[in-house]
């Protein structure tokens, strides 16, 4: 019973601090007391290091195109919306939705929009300022189909908005097919805003230096859409990869994105692999930059455990149980970037120490050239996305 209360007091008293660290960081990024405001539907601060990570990479693209001070009216996407909401919203000068995988059904499930942010077709009719779709991605998995709510929600969200960027052209594709074709060439390819750290922080952010430190991050939500049947053997497959990487000299490092990640941790341990553990999950941005900046290269199954990295100029390696991952390799024109899990468990510790020595040992700088290649274009087409967004603004 003692170790129970004990147990139960600390759970209580880290939700206390996360709470307290959760709302002074909302009132720093909120800017307060800045007289031109922007909303943003987001996931400012959340157990998701991605999310998190992203929501501030928007905020900053949107700073840095209007070269002007901006405070921000920060909605938590998984809050009831109300008339209250609405109003806060109207008071401000434009409204940006994302990013985020928020074309989803079951995360903050409802039976009023379909997808991640339960407004209604009313409410957003009763948004009377610009409303901007950005950076957002279609996260449906593997046997997920679309609902007739959320098909009949995304006509009425693209309809309001002035602008619909999209983080892959795979998402992109997915939309469009759900739209009248008088609504689908509205959709439009934004890059997830996280691929461009380095341009965004720029000097904030220090030079790059080799470390010899290996990340390997996996996911266990909704694991029987990322697994099948094979957790055991894909996970272990996984396990001996970085433990044979280990022997060759490199420090490895086992990476939570979200808390559930840990559940990683047992096959390294069973497989007898010296690693360092970081939990991301309750880290604000300039941690998990700090923390990126220090691995070389990330084999990573959560997108923004890829596209992190990838903005703070790390090699990287997907570990594919999700279209998302392959989508945005596909933009980059990485493919050779990326590993199925559920291809083959048998062959799959080979296929990965494969894919490592050609990604990192044997072409090493010319993976980092091409990866800043495509960081350019992805900056480029941002540019041009955000100068027509800002006309859109005036």
């Amino acid at each position: 019973m003692n170790n129970y209360f004990l147990s139960f007091c600390n759970r209580v008293k880290r939700k206390i601090i996360w709470e307290y660290r959760k709302e002074k960081y909302r009132k720093q990024e909120s800017h307060q007391g800045v007289a031109q405001k922007f909303s943003q539907v987001t996931y400012y601060a959340c157990g998701n290091a991605g999310d998190t990570v992203l929501s501030q990479c928007v905020r900053r693209t949107f700073e840095k195109a209007a070269q002007d001070a901006v405070g921000w009216n920060l909605i938590q996407v998984n809050k009831p919306v109300s008339s209250s909401t609405v109003l806060s919203i109207n008071k401000t000068k434009a409204l940006v939705i994302g990013g985020g995988g928020l074309f989803l059904p079951d995360t903050n499930g409802n039976e009023i929009s379909g997808w991640q942010w339960a407004v209604s077709e009313e409410q957003l009719r009763n948004i009377d300022i610009p409303v901007v779709v950005y950076s957002v991605g279609y996260n449906y998995f593997k046997g997920q189909e679309p609902g007739e709510l959320f098909k009949k929600n995304l006509v009425a969200l693209c309809e309001k908005a002035s602008f619909v960027g999209l983080r892959n052209h795979g998402s992109v594709h997915a939309v469009r097919a759900l739209l009248p074709e008088c609504l689908a060439e509205k959709v439009v390819f934004q890059p997830c805003t996280t691929t461009l750290i380095r341009k965004l922080y720029g000097a904030q952010i220090p030079q790059k230096c080799r470390t010899e430190r290996i990340a390997f991050n996996l996911a266990f939500d909704r694991e029987e859409r990322r697994y099948g049947c094979h957790k055991e053997e894909i996970c272990t497959a996984v396990a001996r990869a970085a433990k044979v990487l280990e022997e060759r000299g490199y420090k490895i490092v086992l990476v939570y994105h979200c808390a559930i990640d840990i559940q990683m941790k047992l096959y390294m341990e069973k497989c007898a692999v010296k690693f360092e553990e970081v939990s991301l999950s309750s880290a604000f941005p300039i941690e998990v930059y700090q923390f990126y900046n220090g691995i070389d290269c990330v084999l990573g199954m959560r997108g923004h455990a890829q596209m992190i990295p990838f903005g703070l100029n790390c090699e990287i390696i997907s570990l594919g149980t999700h279209d998302k991952m392959r989508w945005f390799l596909e933009d980059i024109d990485a493919t050779d970037w990326y590993v199925d899990l559920n291809e083959n468990p048998d062959t799959l510790t080979g296929k990965i120490l494969e894919k490592f020595k050609t990604v990192h040992e044997d072409n090493g700088e010319k993976t980092r050239q091409r990866l800043l290649d495509a960081q350019e274009r992805l900056w480029e087409i941002t540019q041009s996305n955000m100068k027509q967004i800002m006309e859109l603004l005036k």
